[in-house]
């Protein structure tokens, strides 16, 4: 039987084995090839939310093994794809997370990818670009790409090292933005080859009046890669600009926002066309982000990736499997993750260990 990574009782991760889950109608079957880690699924064990008998994990790449009958996209046994699906939801929604050997996704949730791009590479795509996405051009209505404009629109990117930030400046810039970001210094030439235009180290004390200068006082659009207190504060300080507009991808920071600010808040538990509970907090559905998440990753398939318009996260490859989890868990609770994506390979997962997360971490 297929194993899977169960949440169980004080904080534990298990393996165990578990039937296939079924294939709806309009879904695919996918073998789980890799997965990549995320902050809200150490963030969803670490703070009670994934309750007993859930599957953690989002990012996923894999080969598809069944097609329902209505599923769209013409797709095929064996065809390699990539998508993220609600890691650490309750079980009894039938959801699995993507720490599981196989998971069930609709068909018009997933996304292929070309040869050149690994399947390590595209398992760091599908939370982290949709998350950009969604807040960019759903949100704030910067221009889907691939449309074309001149208007040079400066963008900010706060922590342009992270998963989404990276994505971030690619879309923006692949949008026809002025891309102005932050980041150590250290991943400053990086970030420049990814279409940052401008790159600012954050500790910096003048950094918001930099950005203030940069823009002439116009910043108008930011997207905040932490949105915690001190970062929302500085990110809106420097939006002087007309109808000014942060997005934010974690909640619970609306109070350090000021009135002159619209805040977009984006989470990917939005795009499933079905209310979801995660987080102690309900999702309602909202079939406009589902169609808006269907439509752009038909345009990572059809014109970004082919293209080599959007570059994947750089890989770290975890060794063993699902049995280095723990390690991974920790490396990103203690801040050891930078401008990088921990990814785990299914095939090297070892099924007779159990992997336990600490209670107290």
């Amino acid at each position: 039987m297929p194993f899977a990574l169960v949440v169980r009782e004080l904080k534990k991760l298990v393996l165990e084995e578990l039937p296939l889950p079924y294939c709806g109608f309009k879904d695919l079957l996918i073998k789980v090839t890799h997965v990549a880690q995320n902050p809200t699924d150490w963030k969803s064990l670490h703070f009670g939310a994934a309750k007993p008998g859930s599957i953690v994990g989002c990012d996923f790449a894999g080969e598809v093994v069944e097609v329902g009958k209505e599923a769209i996209g013409n797709y095929r046994k064996g065809e390699r794809v990539a998508g993220c699906v609600p890691g650490g939801v309750p079980a009894d929604l039938g959801l699995r997370g993507a720490y599981s050997e196989y998971v069930v996704q609709e068909a018009s949730l997933v996304f292929r990818y070309p040869s050149r791009i690994s399947p390590a590479e595209a398992a760091t795509i599908p939370l982290a670009s949709i998350t950009a996405a969604l807040g960019l051009f759903h949100e704030m209505g910067l221009p889907l790409p691939p449309a074309t404009t001149k208007s040079k629109t400066p963008v900010l990117v706060w922590s342009g090292s992270t998963s989404v930030g990276q994505y971030a400046i690619q879309l923006a810039k692949i949008a026809g933005c002025f891309v102005i970001t932050t980041a150590s210094p250290a991943r400053h030439n990086y970030l420049k080859e990814l279409g940052a235009d401008v790159c600012l180290d954050y500790k910096d004390v003048n950094t918001v009046s930099q950005v203030k200068e940069i823009t002439k006082n116009e910043l108008a659009y930011a997207i905040d890669c932490i949105s915690e207190k001190e970062s929302i504060k500085q990110v809106c300080a420097a939006l002087t600009g007309k109808d000014a507009q942060v997005v934010t991808i974690l909640p619970r920071v609306s109070n350090e926002i000021p009135s002159h600010v619209k805040e977009r808040s984006v989470l990917m538990y939005t795009i499933y066309g079905h209310e979801l509970h995660a987080f102690r907090r309900v999702y309602p559905a909202k079939p406009e982000d589902k169609s808006f998440a269907e439509h752009f990753y038909r345009l990572l398939s059809d014109y970004l990736l082919p293209n080599g318009l959007l570059k994947p996260n750089k890989v770290t490859r975890m060794p063993g499997g699902l049995n280095g989890v723990e390690e991974g868990f920790k490396r990103m609770m203690e801040n050891r993750v930078a401008c990088e994506k921990l990814v785990y390979t299914l095939a090297e997962t070892k099924k007779a260990n159990d992997i336990k997360i600490n209670s107290n971490l």
